[in-house]
């Protein structure tokens, strides 16, 4: 029998951002989104947790140096330092903390195995955060 387990590893980066839809009118906008509706930025902490079969000779589930350098070189160094609101990502589509989720998912999934990646986390700020995992869950 083999046995199966989740890990996850945290990381961080800093990004801006603004609530807008393009076809709304600014008082549309400004009525649904208030204050948010104004560029601003957060730290934000994301916790990329992936499941699977514990490698009897390692006694992980995956490589944590693996995982570290893929979602750094994938959503950290893309985000950090960024305006969201210029990514492709999201082109027609808010950068709220559930699109971000969202996002990340997307981004991680081809890297990773979707069938590995089991939830993506992203803390906003100490009191905000959405839990993804996958479109099909």
């Amino acid at each position: 029998m083999t046995d199966h387990a989740a890990s996850t590893r945290r990381f961080t980066f800093s990004a801006g951002h603004r609530y807008w839809v393009e076809s709304w009118s600014p008082e549309e906008n400004d009525r649904f989104f208030g204050r948010l509706t104004v560029p601003h930025g957060h730290n934000y902490t994301l916790d990329v947790t992936v499941r699977g079969s514990i490698d009897p000779r390692t006694g992980m589930v995956i490589d944590l140096a693996e995982l570290k350098r893929v979602v750094g070189e994938t959503v950290v160094e893309r985000f950090d330092h960024a305006d969201l609101n210029a990514d492709p990502l999201f082109r027609g589509r808010v950068p709220t903390t559930e699109n971000l989720a969202i996002a990340v998912w997307e981004l991680l999934a081809p890297k990773l195995g979707a069938d590995r990646l089991w939830q993506v986390r992203v803390w906003e700020d100490p009191t905000l955060f959405v839990d993804y995992r996958g479109p099909d869950a």
